[in-house]
C-alpha cells in the first residue's frame, strides 16, 4: 500500500471534540486503502504555556532544558490520538521523535534534520498500525534530545514523508491553502491551487508562515508533493509540487511582524565570520551590505542569540545599532524593472502615510521594513496596489 503522512498543528489538535476529529479524518485516509503516518504538534497554547512556566523560574533558561520541556507537548498529543483511534476501533501507536528514528545535529532549540532510520515506523506499517508521530523533536547521534525550532512539525512530516518515499504528504492546519498573502490580515487574499517548490520555498524565506523553508526543501529534494489543507472544514487545498509554475509576475504578499535590525558599522572583513557563525546555528538573516557597514534583520526571537555570536567577533567592527519594534512586508515575485517598482512602493508608502525605515530588493522580490504598527496596513496597501485582490464575481440577480 501507498503510504501518506498527514501532519496537524496545535490549533487542529486543541480539544478533545478536534482530537476526535482528527481521529476521523485519519480513519478517512486509511479506509481508502493507505497506510498512514501522522505527525501532530502540540496541543494549542501547550508550548506558550511551558515556556512562560519556565520563566517564572530562570531568566535564562539552558537550551537543553528547554529542548526537554518543549518536547513534551507533542508526546501528550501523540497518546491522546492513538487513544482516540483506537477506541473508534483502530489500531495505532504513539511513537516520540526519538521512536520514529528521527536523528538531528546538536542545535539545541532550533536542530536540523540528518537523517531518518524508518525500520520502526515501516514495522509498526506493516502490523496494521497508524503510526502517530510527536513533530518538533529528535535526538543527537550521542542520545540527547533536540526541538527543530518554529515549524518543526512540518519540517518532521516532510522529512518523514521523503525517507518512507510517501506518495503525498497532508498539511493540516487552521487555514483551507496557501493564499497571495495572510487572509487573517489581508480580507481580499486569494487562494493559489498549485504551487511549485521553488514559490513555495519563496513564500516561507520571505515570512509566510504557513510552512517552514526546511519542510519544503525535504519535499523538494525527493518530490514529494505537499497539500496545504484545512483541518476544520473540507477543502482542495493547495498542491505544493515540482510541476506547478504560476506565471504571474507578481504572486503575493507576505510579512513578519517582529524583526529586529542589527548595523554592524566599520566592517573589516569580519562579516563572513558572522554570517558563518550564525549559519552554524541554523539562525535566518536578511543581509544588506552598504560599503563597510552591514545590516542584518533577524527574527525577534534570535536576537539574543544574535548578538552573543556578533559580540564575539567586536574586534572586526566599530560598534553595533540594534533597533527593534520593526516589521518587514515583501512583495514576492519576479521583479524586472527593481528601480521602478522600489519607487511604486516609497510612493504607496508615503500616500497612506506608512513610514518605511528601507526597502532593498533580491532575485525573489522587493521587501521593506517599517513600522510594526503598521504593518497590516502596509501589506493589505501592497496587495491591492499590485493586483492581488481578489474580488468575489457578483451573482445574476434572477
Amino acid at each position: 500500500m501507498s503510504i501518506i503522512v498527514q501532519k496537524y498543528g496545535g490549533t487542529s489538535v486543541g480539544s478533545a471534540d478536534r482530537i476526535k476529529r482528527v481521529a476521523g479524518l485519519v480513519l478517512k485516509e486509511r479506509q481508502k486503502g493507505h497506510d498512514v503516518v501522522v505527525v501532530v504538534s502540540a496541543m494549542a497554547k501547550t508550548t506558550d504555556t511551558l515556556v512562560k512556566l519556565a520563566g517564572e523560574l530562570s531568566n535564562d533558561p539552558g537550551k537543553r532544558e528547554m529542548d526537554m520541556l518543549l518536547a513534551t507537548g507533542e508526546q501528550v498529543t501523540i497518546s491522546l490520538l492513538a487513544m482516540a483511534l483506537q477506541q473508534k476501533g483502530q489500531q495505532a501507536v504513539s511513537l516520540t521523535g526519538r521512536q520514529a528514528g528521527i536523528v538531528t545535529d546538536d542545535v539545541h532549540g532550533n536542530a536540523k534534520i540528518t537523517s531518518i532510520d524508518t525500520s520502526r515506523v515501516r514495522g509498526e506499517l506493516a502490523e496494521g498500525r497508524i503510526v502517530i508521530v510527536a513533530g518538533f523533536q529528535g535526538v543527537t547521534a550521542a542520545g540527547e534530545l533536540t526541538t527543530l525550532g518554529r515549524g518543526g512539525s512540518d519540517t518532521t512530516a516532510a522529512a518523514l514523508a521523503s525517507a518512507l518515499k510517501a506518495e503525498r504528504c497532508d498539511i493540516y492546519t487552521d487555514v483551507d491553502g496557501v493564499y497571495t498573502a495572510d487572509p487573517r490580515v489581508v480580507p481580499h487574499a486569494a487562494k493559489i491551487e498549485r504551487l511549485s517548490y521553488n514559490e513555495m520555498l519563496t513564500f516561507a524565506t520571505m515570512g509566510a508562515t504557513v510552512l517552514h523553508p526546511r519542510a519544503i526543501k525535504h519535499a523538494r529534494e525527493y518530490d514529494v508533493p505537499v497539500v496545504v489543507r484545512s483541518s476544520l472544514k473540507e477543502s482542495r487545498g493547495t498542491v505544493i509540487s515540482g510541476r506547478a509554475q504560476r506565471q504571474e509576475a507578481i504572486v503575493g504578499v507576505a510579512h513578519q511582524e517582529s524583526v529586529s535590525v542589527l548595523t554592524i558599522h566599520g566592517c573589516d572583513g569580519g562579516e563572513s565570520l558572522i554570517l558563518y557563525d550564525l549559519d552554524s546555528h541554523h539562525i535566518e538573516t536578511d543581509l544588506i551590505k552598504r560599503g563597510g557597514t552591514i545590516v542584518l534583520i533577524v527574527k525577534d526571537e534570535d536576537i539574543r542569540e544574535v548578538q552573543t555570536i556578533i559580540k564575539q567577533y567586536s574586534r572586526s567592527y566599530t560598534h553595533v545599532e540594534v533597533c527593534h519594534d520593526l516589521s518587514k512586508v515583501c512583495v514576492i515575485g519576479r521583479i524586472q524593472s527593481p528601480p521602478e517598482i522600489q519607487e511604486k512602493v516609497t510612493n504607496v508608502f508615503h500616500d497612506y502615510h506608512i513610514d518605511k525605515v528601507s526597502v532593498w530588493e533580491s532575485p525573489v522580490g522587493l521587501s521593506a521594513l517599517v513600522d510594526r504598527q503598521a504593518v497590516e496596513k502596509a501589506a493589505r496597501i501592497l496587495h491591492m496596489h499590485f493586483g492581488l485582490d481578489y474580488i468575489e464575481p457578483k451573482r445574476a440577480v434572477l
